[in-house]
């Protein structure tokens, strides 16, 4: 083996200009591709965190037929007893109750309908950060005091901000008027384009009042330590005497295709990496081609002297995976630059003067950073090698057919 090693490397920079061609345009797929899945990475942790970890929670509690109707008495009750169980379960980090409801929601010049979202203002902002989005003003305070924070968008139809006064006619929970004027705090952008152009958020309790719901609320959302234990959290609380009787699903089960979509990260990470290596499988099966058609009186030579066919074929493959190594090295230094220089600065792709892309319902940060992950570089550059090793097979075939006498005739 290691005569075989020695022969190969003397092989590989025989010509060194040529390996080192074949090497850099290698390295330079190989450094695009991590930059470009530490990119689609970063995009999708972005994704995530808007319409996972803050929309859909890791698990959600409803009314059974909540999801389905979306009737305004489909409520949980004594929520309070609830939250304090799910506190206990392992792996359980933050809950937050949420109401919702449908308004017309009227300023000085005019109208539009608005989502109304009750919450907790405390337990809301630490499972959701939405107090880190709040555009312009504040975000609620903690005490119901007829306060009211509205979508970016929401709040620019309405031609209303900070300070101005808010009224908003809907329907109670018992079919009756329900209406009140409230005071505009703060303005947010979440990212989520729904919520933007139609989201208004207030205290739980004056939604609650609003809507003759004391004490009810149609959602409580569960974050625990890790999403990936989503499935265990919700075994934990299901199994609570005080969740008998409530729907409790996962983020996935709740949202089968937000689910779907972010399962689509790896699947086009494979994408990438089949079309950039593609181009890299031709520039190693051209460059031990012409290897071998040059060497064919050498390879009679070694033949000869009792070089069997198999060590050969092995000669050969060796080249390649040495070739790859040296293209895999080029690469990761490349590669580990532009992913720095991704997490640390980022890409921008504002459009619209400074507004970030819009995705599937979410509109992106204007600059996109990169989020490094190491199964990304190793499944990279594990491609490679396999790559290069499947398309040296067919020049160490032929080289391995090499009849010793014919081979030496070669001139």
């Amino acid at each position: 083996m290691r005569f075989l090693f020695a022969v190969a490397w003397r092989n590989l920079w025989r010509h060194s200009r040529r390996t080192l061609i074949t090497a850099a345009a290698m390295g330079v797929g190989v450094a695009m591709c991590m930059a470009s899945i530490a990119l689609q990475d970063g995009m999708y942790a972005q994704m995530f965190d808007v319409m996972v970890t803050d929309s859909l929670g890791h698990v959600q509690l409803h009314h059974p037929d909540y999801p389905g109707r979306r009737r305004l008495h489909d409520a949980l009750d004594d929520t309070d007893a609830l939250r304090d169980a799910i506190a206990g379960v392992d792996g359980a980090e933050l809950s937050a109750p949420r109401l919702f409801a449908f308004a017309l929601a009227g300023g000085e010049e005019t109208s539009a309908g608005a989502q109304l979202v009750g919450v907790q203002p405390t337990d809301e902002s630490a499972l959701t950060g939405i107090d880190g989005k709040i555009e312009a003003g504040a975000w609620l305070g903690p005490e119901p005091g007829l306060e009211i924070v509205l979508g970016a968008d929401l709040a620019e139809e309405l031609k209303v901000g900070v300070g101005d006064e808010l009224v908003l006619v809907g329907q109670d929970a018992f079919g009756g008027m329900a209406n009140d004027l409230y005071t505009i705090v703060g303005v947010a952008r979440t990212g989520q384009t729904a919520l933007d152009r139609g989201g208004a958020w207030m205290h739980l309790g004056d939604l609650q009042t609003f809507l003759a719901m004391e004490g009810k609320v149609h959602e409580v959302l569960v974050v625990g330590d890790d999403v990936e234990d989503a499935q265990a959290l919700h075994t934990g609380i299901t199994a609570l005497p005080q969740a008998e009787g409530a729907l409790v699903r996962t983020w996935s089960e709740a949202n089968p295709a937000t689910a779907q979509m972010m399962g689509m990260q790896d699947v086009g990470a494979f994408i990438l990496l089949g079309i950039v290596l593609s181009v890299a499988a031709l520039g190693v099966l051209n460059t031990m081609l012409m290897s071998v058609f040059e060497r064919i009186r050498e390879f009679g030579v070694l033949r000869a002297l009792g070089l069997g066919p198999g060590r050969l074929m092995s000669l050969v493959v060796l080249e390649s995976l040495l070739l790859a190594g040296v293209a895999s090295l080029m690469g990761l230094i490349m590669g580990g630059g532009l992913d720095l220089l991704l997490v640390r600065y980022g890409l921008d792709f504002s459009v619209d003067g400074g507004k970030g892309l819009t995705y599937a319902g979410i509109t992106l940060d204007p600059v996109i950073h990169g989020v490094i992950r190491p199964q990304g570089i190793i499944i990279t550059v594990a491609s490679v090698f396999i790559v290069t090793m499947l398309a040296a097979l067919w020049p160490a075939l032929r080289a391995s057919r090499l009849e010793p006498v014919e081979a030496m005739r070669e001139t």
